[in-house]
Parts: C-alpha cells; structure tokens; sequence
C-alpha cells in the first residue's frame, strides 16, 4: 500500500518536468528568435544619418517600376545584405567553434586554434597588396587557400599525416605556433607597403561595413552545404564525446571523422574571413552559451546543440554589428572589436573556472 502511494505520487510529482521540458525548450526557441529579429530591424534602421524605417524597406519590394526613395534604397543595397551576412557569419564561426572543441576535446578552443582564420587573412592581405597569390582573383579563393595550407601545416606538425593517433594538445601548440608565424608575416608584409596598409589593417580587425550584394551568393550556398553536412555528423559528435575507445568500439571511423571536422571547420572560417575579415571570440564563446542554455531544457544532444550554436552565433554577430555603429557614432568600429571585448572577459572567465575544477 505505502510502495503504491510512492509510486502515484513520484509519477505525479514527474508529470510537470516532462509536460514543462517541451515547453521551456519552444520558449527558449521563440526568445531567441524574437531577439534576432529586434537585432536584424535595429540593423536595417538603426544608427544612420537619414530616417530609416522598415515602410521605406516595404514600398521598394511592392515598386515594380524601379524607382523608389534613396532611404529605400540605402536600406536594400546597403543595409539589408550587411544584416544578411552578420547572420551567415556569425552562424558559421559559431558551428566551427563547436566543431573544434568537439575535436579537440578542449573547452578554450575555436578556429584561430589551427591558424585557420590567420591563414586565410593572411593569404586575402597578401594578394590585396600585390605580394602573393595575385592569380586568384577570388577573394573566397584566396581565403580558401590560406586556410587549407595553414590546416596542412598544422596538421603537418602536430604528425597527423604520420598516420598514428594525434594528442589534442599537441594539435593545439601546434596551431598556436602557425597561428604566431602567419600573423608575423603578415604584419610584416603591411609594414613594407604602408601606403596600401590602411585599408587592410581595417579589414584584418574585422568588418562588414562593406559588404555587397554580390558577395552574398556564394557565402550563403557554401555555409548552407556546408552546415546542412554539418548537422548530418551530428549523430556521430555525439558518440565521439564519450571517447576514442568507445567511439571505435561503436564503428566510428575517427579518421575519417577528424577529417570531416576539419574540412567542415576550414571551409566555414574560410567563407566567412573572406567576407567579414577574421573575427575573433565567437566560435569560442557561443558554444559555451549554447551547452548552459541546452541544459536546461533539454538533453545534451548535437542534433540540438548544432542549430542553437548557429542561431546564437547569428544574434551574436547582428547585435555586435548594431553596436559597432553606436560605439562611436556617427564614425563606425569594426565589428571585430566589439566581439573581442564581448570575448575577452568570456574567455579569462572561462580559463579560470576551468582552472579551479582542475
């Protein structure tokens, strides 16, 4: 009689959290969004010398005869495709962040571990002075290729090609060396060319003020591919958290997953460098924010994990470009700043809490 009462009552006592988990997690969802979507209308008509409105946004797209008012006009040329491209960004260097933390096994890394954004910028700055690589005229071309040879050398050195397994830490130092080495050079190389310096040294800090309509094309195919590829190994990243041995005793081929990883973490650094220059902090701290809110409410599971990271990745990114503008209106800080001062205080944070569990 006492066992069946207990039993009534813990099964009345767990109907809440499971009625609630569904709930808190669809709650969760639409905050964000919503907060996504106040940072993309205050990125359409926030901060500008003229009065900017979403009707002036509205009236161009219900035009058919082309002609519209220049506020209408700054709103879809200028303003619309920068929002656009703080959101692909920030969605890519989020899910690459995850993805190298995941297969690092470390909780402080992000892309610029491997050199990869260093790579990339290096090989952009290079041929926008005229010193190297001038025969890809891409810039995505261009960003590609620095980040695959910097990829290449850091794997290189850590002796992944040997063929035996990789230590993650040894795969750290080494990208912190060729990371060191690639932004060396390419300081260097912009202190012989002063004269051209200025408007790279704006770059390299980090900015999408000067985004186009024509860069968007290729950014949004390739980080959809991509990403979609991404959210495929889900499953996987899931077994490959619990460790090598389990991992290969489950059939995961961890070669073939390390290298997925890190074709997936390159092309989505590349894309996005070559666009917004090399912005720092975001794959470090947004998977972070995405882990202690997925914790809540749901389970720890990279099905899951995957699409918050992108989608904070993306308020992160649209809230850091409104704010580059407020800093020091009506001139303009690039965004890269504001994700490193966001950034910095996130990850001492984070080292010291991790060097007070160890």
């Amino acid at each position: 009689m006492v066992e069946t009462k207990l039993s009534h009552s813990s099964s009345i006592s767990l109907k809440p959290s499971i009625v609630k988990r569904p709930i808190t997690r669809a709650l969760l969802w639409c905050g964000l969004l919503v907060i996504l979507l106040i940072g993309c209308w205050q990125g359409l008509t926030a901060y500008s010398k003229f009065s900017l409105s979403l009707t002036d946004l509205m009236s161009l797209l219900m035009q058919h005869n082309g002609q519209a008012s220049l506020t209408a006009q700054l709103l879809i040329e200028i303003r619309l495709p920068r929002v656009l491209v703080a959101i692909i960004v920030g969605a890519n260097l989020a899910v690459a962040g995850l993805l190298m933390q995941v297969m690092t096994r470390n909780s402080l890394a992000s892309p610029a571990v491997l050199g990869i954004n260093a790579g990339a910028a290096c090989v952009v700055a290079l041929s926008s002075i005229g010193l190297g690589f001038t025969f890809l005229t891409s810039t995505f071309l261009q960003a590609m290729v620095g980040a695959v040879l910097s990829c290449a050398l850091v794997a290189g050195l850590a002796g992944y090609f040997s063929g035996r397994p990789v230590h993650p830490v040894r795969l750290i130092l080494s990208g912190v060396a060729i990371n060191a080495l690639l932004v060396g050079l390419t300081r260097a190389a912009l202190i012989t060319t002063d004269e051209q310096a200025y408007g790279v040294l704006y770059w390299l800090a980090g900015s999408i003020a000067n985004t186009r309509w024509e860069s968007i094309p290729m950014l949004a195919i390739i980080s959809l591919l991509t990403l979609c590829y991404g959210w495929w190994l889900s499953p996987k990243l899931n077994v490959l958290v619990l460790g090598d041995e389990v991992a290969s005793s489950l059939g995961i081929n961890l070669r073939a997953l390390q290298w997925s990883c890190g074709a997936l973490i390159t092309i989505l650094t590349a894309v996005s460098v070559a666009v917004a220059g090399p912005i720092a902090f975001v794959g470090l701290i947004v998977p972070h924010v995405a882990k202690r809110l997925l914790k809540q409410v749901s389970n720890m599971a990279y099905e899951q994990l995957l699409p918050l990271s992108m989608l904070l990745g993306s308020i992160l990114m649209v809230w850091a470009d409104v704010l580059s503008r407020a800093v020091a209106y009506p001139a303009e800080t690039p965004v890269g700043l504001l994700t490193a001062l966001i950034g910095t205080p996130v990850f001492i944070a984070l080292a010291c809490r991790r060097r007070l569990d160890s």
